[in-house]
Formats: C-alpha cells, sequence, structure tokens
C-alpha cells in the first residue's frame, strides 16, 4: 500500500532526489474546493484520479485511507474552506500520496480571454485529459496571459479546433444552445463540465469548434473545480485578430449558475 503523507503547512517534506516523481514530474494531482467543511465532487475528482493512476501505472491508497487522511488535515488545521490538494508521485519504488493545502491564488481582475494559436494541444499525447505534475506548459502560458493583465488564454488543438484554456474548460452560449469542446480535443474532463453534463438539466453539445464559431456567441464562460463557473466579458486574437465582446449578465447565464450551485450541493461531503 502507497504511503500517504500530510504536509503541514510552511514544513518541508524529503524528496528523493533520485525518484521520479520529483527528478521527471512524474505524477498526478487533483485541486479540490472545501468550504463550510464540505468537499464538493469528492467522488468525481476521485474517479478521474484513479482512472489516471491505472493508465500510468501508479500504486494508489484506498479511496477510505485518502478520505482518513483528508479529514485529519482539516481537523489539524482546524480548516472550515480552503483548497485541498492531492499529488501522487512516482517514488524509487511504487508512489506515494502527499496531502496539504493550497494557499489562496488571487486572480486578475479581468474578464477577457487571450487566443493562444501558438502552443497547440496534442489530443494524442499520453498526457492529455490527464492532471500531471508535468504542468510547465500550462503553467507559463498562463502567466504570459496574465501578465497581460488577461484572465487566462484560450488554446486550440493541433487540429485547430478550440479547446480549452489553460486552467479551465470552456463553454459557450449561442442560437439559444450551450456547446462545449469535445474531449476528442485532448482536453482535461473538468469536474465542474461532467457535472453541467450529467447533473444539469441543459442540453449541451459537445463538438469541435472552429474558432469562428465562438465569434458571435451570445455568452461566454469558463470552469473549473476551485473558481466554479467565470463569465468571460471578451476574447482577444481571434482570427485577422480581432476581438469578441460577449454579455456577462443574462437569465440563461443565472440559470446556469443556479444549476450547477444545486449539483455542487448534491454532490457535497463532510469532512468534518
Amino acid at each position: 500500500m502507497p504511503d500517504i503523507v500530510l504536509v503541514p503547512d510552511g514544513e518541508t517534506i524529503p524528496l528523493a532526489s533520485n525518484a521520479s516523481g520529483f527528478a521527471h514530474g512524474f505524477g498526478l494531482f487533483e485541486t479540490m474546493r472545501f468550504a463550510d467543511g464540505q468537499l464538493f465532487f469528492w467522488k468525481d475528482h476521485w474517479a478521474r484520479f484513479a482512472r489516471s493512476a491505472k493508465q500510468f501505472a501508479l500504486a494508489l491508497p484506498k479511496e477510505d485511507a485518502v478520505l482518513a487522511a483528508l479529514r485529519g488535515l482539516v481537523a489539524r488545521k482546524k480548516l472550515t474552506e480552503g483548497t485541498l490538494k492531492l499529488s501522487l508521485l512516482k517514488d524509487i519504488e511504487g508512489s506515494c500520496l502527499y496531502v496539504y493545502t493550497r494557499p489562496p491564488i488571487t486572480s486578475p481582475n479581468s474578464n477577457a480571454l487571450i487566443l493562444n494559436t501558438t502552443n497547440p494541444i496534442y489530443p494524442r499525447s499520453l498526457l492529455a485529459g490527464h492532471k500531471t505534475h508535468n504542468y510547465m506548459e500550462v503553467m507559463h502560458l498562463l502567466s504570459l496571459a496574465r501578465a497581460q493583465a488577461y484572465y487566462d488564454c484560450l488554446r486550440i488543438d493541433t487540429n485547430g479546433f478550440l479547446a480549452e484554456t489553460a486552467t479551465s474548460n470552456l463553454f459557450f452560449l449561442k442560437d439559444g444552445r450551450l456547446h462545449t469542446p469535445a474531449l476528442d480535443t485532448g482536453i482535461l474532463p473538468g469536474v465542474i463540465r461532467d457535472a453541467l453534463l450529467r447533473d444539469c438539466d441543459l442540453h449541451v453539445e459537445e463538438g469541435l469548434f472552429v474558432q469562428g464559431a465562438i465569434r458571435d456567441a451570445e455568452a461566454v464562460f469558463v470552469t473549473n473545480a476551485t473558481s466554479g463557473l467565470k463569465i468571460i466579458g471578451r476574447i482577444d486574437g481571434l482570427s485577422a485578430g480581432q476581438s469578441a465582446q460577449y454579455s456577462v449578465a443574462s437569465e440563461a447565464l443565472s440559470a446556469i449558475q443556479s444549476l450547477l450551485l444545486r449539483a455542487q450541493e448534491s454532490r457535497a461531503l463532510s469532512l468534518i
């Protein structure tokens, strides 16, 4: 059974320099929202984590043991809200799971995206669709976008289809219907994305969309586990260097936010 290590705030932990988790970023992670004593979308996070662990032959502790570790971390730190993380790293022999919290991250006061076409996602990559510690490209693209005061960058795949942002899944409302790029583009199967597809009474079209498909959308938003739903007001860098403006307040967006809130509440797990 792999070891489980609780990582206290501000403390260092030993990592073997010749272990592949440290030396090569051979590992997986999950980032989870915790508020009012509730861990949101735990089953979805765990299912994704377990699928990826199986894909990369990383031994994973039993779910009950991981939940016990999360409860221990919450109790030790007397937490009622925050961001909880799991990191499963390949060790010299086997693997080791690290359980810890992430400090709050300040997002820029922006609701704009910049289209990035120079670093496309390769859908057939072994890493596509997995949250791996090989995350340098993603974080670099995010830092470049935020250095220009954008919320994030919008990426395409190697076939030129809209994919996702550096940190979030993409949705857009057009002709009264909700659209989101298909997993075939190599995007991450986000837990909020899955909730909107599964738990909400919405007809969502998954597909392969060219850049022009989003230019005249009525509304655009992005989703991830910690930020929930972020409404986008502008995308720069579309075809011929154009920008597109979007509604940031509508009955449709309010309805989607309400549906997501109900899905979140229905899939919450108490850690206290």
